[in-house]
This record gives structure tokens, C-alpha cells and sequence, in this order.
């Protein structure tokens, strides 16, 4: 089988991708501080930040496509070293582009809808990025640059993503229950909309991508609009949680440490033209906590 490279594999995208697999790859995942172990899925050191370890790591499985999802994706951290943020989500994204340009081989990067600034929703995938964190301009700029070193790459934004854990990783939706749980009150804003969408969709549209031989951007939302507010009471309710802990509230009235966007509803539609069938997040969080009942 041809050879995958998933970069990111102990985060959370790129372990559900090494979890899942698939019957026309052969997949090799990275990873850089969690050592991680797949059925059927060698993994290996990758530092982005260290070009000689990117060389090593493509010497060894000498790739026929490559799906880049590690990053530096909290966004706090992000704002507050912006340094190592440059380096690991610009410099290493542009250095595995040129590798695969170099191979003339797919490279999907993986961003993301916070290179908009919440404005002007929904955003398509002709609207120009106008990011107002440090996250969301280095994604940006390293979305721009892999197009310029290899107008042959994907690029695909991503939406927030809902899933069961990983060994190593979650989503929002576990520390929300945990706090609910916990009875740690909750304050959930009506103001920041986004589009969510399972994990495993994503997924489904990456391969996609990767079938089709789709490239430039394309978007990966959910298929429908939620604010903060609305999605935590429907991940309560999924799970039979109480909701007393949850209080909406204003982004807007409130002085955040990072820049968020409000609304970055994402247009899909482009995506479900091709066959990108994203599942309604009610069904998605349901499954899950059938899943976790299970367990």
C-alpha cells in the first residue's frame, strides 16, 4: 500500500486518524512530547521546529501523501509565545510543504475558521483571512505560504471538533462534562458562534480530499450554527447532565487575555458538493455518550 504520513499523531485529529485507518493506506504517524502506539500504525519522532528532524523523519517513510495536523493549537499559548508559535505552525508547516512539493505528492494542512475575524459570516473559501489572535494569524500566513511554495497543497479549515478521547488527547467536550460534574459554575457565550462538527466526519472529508485529488482550500464545517451558550446545553442534555452550572453570557462584555472571534460560521457547501456529508451534532453527541456508557 501507498505510505501516509499523519504528523500530529498523539494530538487529537491526528490520533483519531491513526485510530481509525484505512484500507488503501499504509499510515505513519508523529509525534513530538507523548510517545504513541497504533494497532498497525508505526509512529516516530518529529520535531517541526528542527529541519533535520523533519529530513530524518521523511527519509524514513519516504511519503506519497502527507495530512499535517500537528500544531500548536492552544490559543492562549499561542498569544503568549508567539515565538515557538511561529516556528512549529509557520516554519515547520512551509518546510513539510516544500518536501512535498519537492515530491510532487497531496499535502492537506490542516487550519482552521479563527483566521477570520467574526464579522462577516459565514465565510467561504474565496473570503480573505483577517485573524485577530496570534493562532489564527500564524495559521494565516502559513496557509498562504504553502500555497506559494506548492500551489498543489490542500489546505482545509476546520471547525471545532467534537469525539471520544484519545489516549493522549481530547476535545472540549470532556473537561466541559468534567466541570459540570464537578459543579464548577460555567458562563457560555451567546455571541461566539461556530460551526462543530465530529470528528470522524472530518475525517470522511479529509480522505476525501486525498481521493478526489481536491486542492486549494476547502472548508470542513459542521452543517449548522451554534453558539457557546446553545452547544453546552446540548452537550448537557446528550449526556443527562444537569444544566443549573451553565449561564449564558456576552463575549462582548468581557475583556479576554486572548483575542476570540464571534461568529466564524463556516460555508461548507463547497465540501458537500463533493460528498463531504457531516452528520447533525445532535446524532454525533449522542453516539458519544452512547459510546461512553458503553465503556
Amino acid at each position: 500500500m501507498r505510505s501516509l504520513l499523519i504528523t500530529g499523531a498523539s494530538g487529537f485529529l491526528g490520533g483519531h486518524l491513526c485510530r481509525q485507518g484505512h484500507p488503501h493506506w499504509q499510515m505513519w504517524g508523529t509525534y513530538h512530547a507523548h510517545t504513541v502506539a497504533y494497532p498497525n500504525v508505526p509512529t516516530l519522532p518529529l520535531d517541526l521546529t528542527d529541519e533535520g528532524s523533519i529530513q530524518a523523519c521523511w527519509e524514513q517513510v519516504r511519503p506519497e501523501a502527507v495530512i499535517h495536523t500537528a500544531a500548536l493549537s492552544q490559543v492562549g499559548q499561542c498569544q503568549h509565545h508567539p515565538d515557538r508559535s511561529y516556528q512549529i505552525n509557520v516554519v515547520g508547516t512551509v518546510n513539510l510543504a516544500k518536501c512535498c512539493a519537492k515530491a510532487q505528492i497531496p499535502f492537506i494542512f490542516t487550519s482552521t475558521d479563527l483566521v477570520f475575524d467574526g464579522t462577516t459570516p459565514p465565510y467561504s473559501e474565496t473570503d480573505r483571512p483577517c485573524p485577530i489572535n496570534i493562532y489564527g494569524q500564524h495559521k494565516a500566513l502559513a496557509e498562504a505560504q504553502v500555497l506559494a511554495q506548492y500551489p498543489a497543497a490542500t489546505i482545509c479549515r476546520l471547525p471545532l471538533l467534537v469525539g471520544p478521547a484519545t489516549p493522549t488527547a481530547q476535545c472540549f467536550v470532556q473537561p466541559f462534562l468534567a466541570a459540570i460534574a464537578a459543579g464548577t459554575p460555567q458562563t457560555l457565550f451567546t455571541d461566539e458562534i461556530r460551526t462543530p462538527a465530529a470528528v470522524a466526519d472530518v475525517i470522511q472529508g479529509l480522505h476525501l480530499v486525498l481521493a478526489q485529488g481536491i486542492t486549494g482550500y476547502l472548508h470542513l464545517g459542521g452543517p449548522e450554527a451554534f453558539n457557546r451558550y446553545d452547544l453546552g446545553l446540548l452537550m448537557a442534555t446528550s449526556w443527562g447532565a444537569p444544566t443549573e452550572s451553565l449561564q449564558p453570557g456576552l463575549q462582548s462584555a468581557i475583556a479576554l487575555t486572548t483575542p476570540r472571534p464571534q461568529d466564524v460560521t463556516l460555508n461548507s457547501q463547497k465540501a458537500f458538493d463533493l460528498g463531504y456529508a457531516p452528520q447533525p451534532l445532535k446524532l454525533a453527541l449522542a453516539g458519544m455518550s452512547q459510546l461512553s456508557a458503553q465503556r
